[in-house]
């Protein structure tokens, strides 16, 4: 996960990232904005970069936007492993967790938890809106996914868990949603955090 280069500078696209990533010898795989921002681009959450912790657990209830819709989620990168767990869930060992975690980011709500879809969607909803997410189909296997079209919160998940075969999965964003190498519009908002795939140039 990427938010800022090394002179505090917010990377807020994909082209800047991929600038900064190629003068250290590597390249961008896939990427996609990586969870709800505030207005100078802060993560809204709870953001850890290569085990630092840069932003802190937000665990507000009762406000508006996405971000706050439950349950609101974490998703999660070990040494071994990657999950997305509930705020719940996470608060009741954050100590243990934190200290084992690589990358984190918080966003909300999730779509997709242990196999069921959240509760609170539906399918007459006519909330339509262009979505990304993360979702996991294993430990091991971690699946960046943005919506071709205008979906619901419901459509967007039942396609993550019944074509994906995703168990659990957080919405990352809407409206500003990108995926990296789709393309996408020429002149879009900047965003916060980059969820990315990279590798060695030459490889």
């Amino acid at each position: 996960m990427f938010w800022k280069d090394d002179q505090g500078k917010v990377f807020g696209d994909f082209d800047q990232l991929n600038s900064w990533l190629q003068s250290r010898k590597q390249t961008l795989v896939c990427a996609t904005n990586g969870g709800i921002y505030e207005e100078n681009l802060r993560p809204l959450g709870l953001y850890v970069e290569e085990g630092h912790v840069l932003r802190r657990l937000n665990s507000r209830k009762n406000a508006y936007g996405n971000f706050y819709l439950e349950p609101k989620g974490v998703f999660l990168v070990q040494d071994q492993q990657a999950q997305i767990l509930d705020i719940e869930t996470f608060q009741a060992s954050p100590l243990e967790l934190l200290s084992s975690v690589r990358f984190a980011t918080q966003s909300g709500p999730m779509l997709i938890q242990h196999g069921n879809i959240n509760p609170q969607f539906s399918l007459q909803s006519v909330n339509l809106l262009i979505r990304n997410a993360v979702c996991i189909r294993s430990s091991h296997e971690v699946v960046l996914a943005l919506s071709g079209t205008p979906v619901s919160f419901y459509e967007f998940a039942r396609f993550l868990r019944d074509k994906l075969a995703c168990t659990d999965a957080l919405h990352l964003d809407s409206k500003v949603s990108r995926l990296f190498p789709v393309a996408g519009p020429l002149f879009a908002p900047a965003f916060g955090v980059i969820i990315a795939v990279t590798r060695p140039i030459g490889r």
